[in-house]
C-alpha cells in the first residue's frame, strides 16, 4: 500500500488469474473483497465499486505529522453512502517522528469518521519505511504505542491493524498487539489462499506457513476495479461481512 501508488486487481481478473491455486491448509474460505484508496486514485465512483463486488475499503487519511489526504473525507463519506465498510489509515514515518505527533495528526483528521454507525472498520497503520525508530525501542513498540494512543482518544472499542509485507514483518516481534494486514503477492486464490506462503519465519502472529493468523491480506498491486481510475489495491478479509462488522465495527 505505497503512499505513492495504490493498486489491485478487479474481482474478475482475480478469479481469472488465481483460479483454484493454493487452497488454505484448513480448507476454509474468506469471501470479502476490499480495496485501498488515496488521492492518487482521484474521484472514486463508489456505487460502481460496490457494484463490482467490493464490500470494504481503507482510505488514506494522513501521513507523518503534516500530510492530509485531500480525498479522505469524500472517500469515507461516499464509500459509506454506497454501502461499503470504510476505515481510515495512516502512513507511518517512525524513522522521522515520535509516536504522539503522528497519532495526534491522524486523530485530528480521521477521528470524526470513526463512528458507531455499522459501517466503520477500524484504523490501519501502514508501516513500510524501515530506516530507524524514533523515541521507541523497536518498530513493535512504536506501532503498539500508536495504537494505544489512538485508542485512548475515544470511548469506542477499536481494533487497529498494521499493514506490512510478509517479509518486512520480520521487523516486528511477537509482542505486536495490532492485527495482521499482510501484503503478499504470492498468486494464491483470493478466496481460498493464504498470505503466509513466503517469509513464513516472519509470522510473528504465530503458526508459520499456511497459518490462519491474519486479518487482512493484500493479494495484488496490479489491477482495476470499476469506478476507480487506474490501479487500486485488491484486499481480502479473513471472514464474512457479518464477522467484519462484528470484529472491526465500532
Amino acid at each position: 500500500m505505497k503512499h505513492t501508488i495504490q493498486s489491485a486487481l478487479s474481482l474478475f481478473v482475480a478469479v481469472a488469474l488465481f483460479g483454484a491455486v493454493g487452497a488454505r491448509a484448513n480448507n476454509t474460505t474468506h469471501s470479502l473483497l476490499g480495496i485501498g484508496v488515496s488521492n492518487h486514485q482521484g474521484f472514486v465512483t463508489w456505487s460502481s465499486v460496490y457494484g463490482d463486488g467490493v464490500r470494504f475499503s481503507f482510505a488514506k487519511a494522513t501521513e507523518g505529522t503534516g500530510f492530509t489526504d485531500a480525498d479522505f473525507a469524500g472517500n469515507m463519506s461516499r464509500g459509506k453512502s454506497a454501502g461499503l465498510q470504510m476505515g481510515p489509515y495512516h502512513f507511518a514515518h517512525p524513522e522521522l517522528n515520535c509516536v504522539s505527533p503522528e497519532a495526534n495528526h491522524f486523530w485530528a483528521v480521521a477521528g470524526g469518521t470513526i463512528k458507531h454507525d455499522g459501517q466503520t472498520i477500524m484504523p490501519m497503520l501502514d508501516l513500510e519505511v524501515f530506516n530507524g525508530v524514533s523515541c521507541q525501542s523497536s518498530y513493535t513498540d512504536w506501532a503498539n504505542t500508536w495504537a494505544n494512543q489512538v485508542d485512548a482518544k475515544t470511548a469506542l472499542t477499536i481494533n487497529p491493524v498494521i499493514y506490512i509485507s510478509a517479509c518486512n514483518a520480520c521487523h516486528l516481534n511477537a509482542n505486536i498487539t495490532l492485527g495482521a494486514f499482510i501484503a503478499a503477492y504470492n498468486g494464491e486464490n483470493l478466496y481460498t489462499g493464504n498470505p503466509w506462503q513466503t517469509c513464513c519465519n516472519c509470522n510473528v502472529w504465530g503458526g508459520g506457513c499456511n497459518a490462519n493468523s491474519w486479518t487482512y491480506w493484500q493479494v495484488s498491486s496490479t489491477g482495476s476495479i470499476t469506478g476507480v481510475n487506474g490501479d487500486v489495491d485488491l484486499n481480502a478479509y479473513n471472514g464474512t461481512l457479518a464477522e467484519l462488522i462484528s470484529w472491526q465495527g465500532v
